[in-house]
């Protein structure tokens, strides 16, 4: 008998499932992981930083693949291939939502920036349960304090070597505090050996423009700008997966109570006492999975029971549809494709959340070593044999080294402030919702979009991140009012899910994502990036006036890929899916521990986030079942 279960089929933005959290579980008992993927094969396109990172940078508007920086690397074979539905105000684009499938999730696929957003954001998280009556305060079981030693627990940080001046040139890993880092957990993570050159001028650009230098981002205060860590083996410098250090064959000592199944997909959880009309609530006693490579139509299923708890970590894309083929959710959604309602529970797969991007281009900078480099196939040639040989040069690091995470104050004026406020607080909360939204979502979108008014005026938390590179300039909204949902169509897990992002449809996020594209040009305006000869190429003239520019924004939106949301930990009543401990409303022996789970989407690139929620969930699962 099992006693934990994961059925983790896809997990997305990071490596919650397979990789992360069931190695803590299996101290003294018996896990088995049932993922949809296989296990990578050291791939380049897998390992190498440059390769990765900059594919991913180049995928802009066309098909997805196309305008990639490295022709060999294929389509991305660990990839679930999700796309979202139509976009009405993305000009009707659907738009590709990578998420992993494969051991390690994510992981394998992301943009390796490795760091914790504001702990703003993270305090935000226990607004969602109703306070004490006695104390009034809210709920702190996620707050930063008390999710600081999960996010140290799983990270191993190297600092700097000696000789790399370039990197502590600019503050990256000087005078950092050890109290906020990892040492001994299974993520390594650092700063690459080489940094762009142009990286110097990023940074004097935005500290002329009055944005200081964070030189510890980790310490939860990240409105400023920084250099970035990246989830990298340092003596390798290559990446580092959750699937390095979570079982054989890449495992120097292999627990022998945790049990990986690959390419297998969990197609449903079994409940037990699981009549609708039943007083009693349903437990979950295990789930059926089949191969990955079966079909909607010829599936050949096998069951495998749990003696504790069943735990579900397939991400925020797949997450909600195991869950409603199961017969948890909503009953509308369940009811259409044909599944028996066992659990009624409509939060299941709203509140989908998303971080969008708009992208800019500017020319090549007067530098003699820049990503454009590349072209030279030469060039290119020497720089991978530096890394073969030495694991020094280019090819360790990602396609930018600069990140900025900036308040509205700081980066627009006054008016533009006005009118961002007055929108946000003459809108109803909920008027931009889709009219299918159950009303305990309304509810707690009505929640959501008032902290979110509230905290517009912050200069203490971010609402843009700028990703600054020799030629791609990228502003990226942090707080997106727009909310999406996740419904099933099918009663089979082996047909794709209907994803609706439903980006840009409340009009304060085009607002808020043309203030951020309208401050990448304010930072080329700047004398240090005038200097090296960086101007507009692309959109240029043809974005100009307000209109032209919201048209180039509809029309060349991109997600970074930090689904979240879709199984909200928050009060039932305000649509909730899971509790504070992260088990499943309605269910018993029933957890979700993945990124659709967080419902406050914070300021930050997801990874380290989705590992510390792993080890909270981790330690949650433990401490109940004593």
């Amino acid at each position: 008998m099992i006693e934990y279960l994961h059925p983790s089929r896809v997990p997305t933005i990071h490596p919650s499932s397979p990789s992360k959290h069931p190695e803590p579980l299996t101290t003294d008992t018996t896990v088995l992981v049932i993922e949809a993927g296989p296990f990578h094969k050291n791939e380049d396109w897998v390992e190498i930083p440059l390769i990765t990172t900059a594919n991913l940078a180049a995928l802009g508007n066309g098909p997805r693949g196309s305008g990639r920086a490295f022709d060999f690397l294929p389509h991305f074979f660990y990839d679930a291939n999700l796309t979202s539905l139509p976009q009405p105000l993305l000009s009707n684009r659907s738009i590709g939502l990578p998420a992993g499938r494969v051991i390690g999730g994510s992981s394998v696929l992301n943009g390796m920036v490795f760091m914790r957003g504001n702990k703003l954001d993270y305090d935000r998280l226990g607004d969602f349960f109703p306070s004490d009556s006695a104390s009034k305060t809210k709920d702190q079981n996620w707050s930063w304090e008390n999710l600081l030693p999960f996010f140290k627990k799983s990270e191993h940080y190297t600092p700097p070597d000696a000789d790399e001046e370039e990197v502590k040139k600019w503050g990256a890993g000087v005078g950092w505090n050890g109290k906020f880092h990892g040492d001994s957990g299974g993520v390594q993570y650092g700063f690459p050996r080489f940094v762009w050159p142009s990286t110097g001028s990023f940074i004097r650009a935005f500290q002329s423009l009055n944005h200081f230098l964070l030189p510890d981002p980790f310490v939860g205060l990240s409105a400023s700008t920084f250099l970035f860590t990246l989830s990298l083996n340092h003596d390798s410098q290559t990446r580092c997966t959750s699937q390095s250090f979570i079982s054989p064959p890449f495992s120097s000592s292999p627990k022998p109570n945790l049990h990986i199944l690959p390419s297998y997909t969990a197609t449903r959880i079994l409940l037990s006492n699981s009549s609708y009309n039943s007083h009693q609530s349903p437990r979950a006693t295990g789930v059926s999975f089949a191969a990955s490579n079966s079909s909607s139509t010829s599936v050949k299923e096998y069951t495998v029971h749990a003696k504790k708890e069943v735990i579900v970590s397939a991400g925020t894309l797949r997450t909600p549809q195991l869950l409603q083929v199961s017969g948890i959710g909503g009953r509308a959604v369940l009811e259409a494709a044909g599944v028996d309602v066992k659990v009624e529970l409509e939060g299941v797969g709203e509140g989908y959340v998303d971080h969008g991007f708009v992208v800019s281009v500017g020319s090549e900078p007067n530098i003699a070593v820049q990503t454009g480099n590349f072209s030279n196939a030469t060039w290119a040639a020497e720089m991978r044999k530096l890394y073969d040989e030495k694991r020094e040069g280019p090819f360790t690091t990602a396609s930018a080294n600069t990140l900025a995470f900036l308040p509205f104050k700081n980066i627009t004026d006054n008016q533009t402030i006005s009118t961002l406020t007055s929108m946000a607080t003459t809108q109803s909360g909920t008027q931009y919702l889709d009219p299918s939204t159950p009303p305990s979502v309304r509810r707690g979108y009505a929640l959501y979009h008032s902290l979110l008014t509230q905290d517009l005026l912050s200069t203490a938390t971010a609402h843009i991140e700028f990703i600054v590179g020799d030629t791609v300039q990228i502003a990226c909204v942090q707080h997106p009012y727009s909310r999406g949902w996740i419904r099933i169509n099918s009663s089979s897990v082996f047909s794709p899910p209907l994803i609706n992002p439903r980006y840009l449809t409340n009009p304060l996020d085009i607002l808020q994502m043309e203030i951020g594209f309208n401050y990448t040009r304010t930072l080329r305006t700047t004398s240090e990036l005038k200097s090296i000869g960086m101007v507009e190429v692309y959109p240029g003239e043809t974005a100009q006036t307000k209109a032209q520019i919201e048209e180039y924004i509809k029309t060349g939106v991109q997600t970074i890929n930090h689904h979240a949301g879709s199984a909200g930990m928050m009060a039932k009543e305000l649509g909730g899916v899971v509790d504070q401990r992260l088990r499943v409303y309605g269910v018993q022996g029933l957890r979700v521990v993945d990124a659709s789970t967080i419902v406050w989407l914070p300021a930050a690139h997801l990874q380290a986030t989705v590992y510390a929620v792993a080890e909270r969930g981790a330690s949650m699962i433990l401490d109940d079942n004593q």
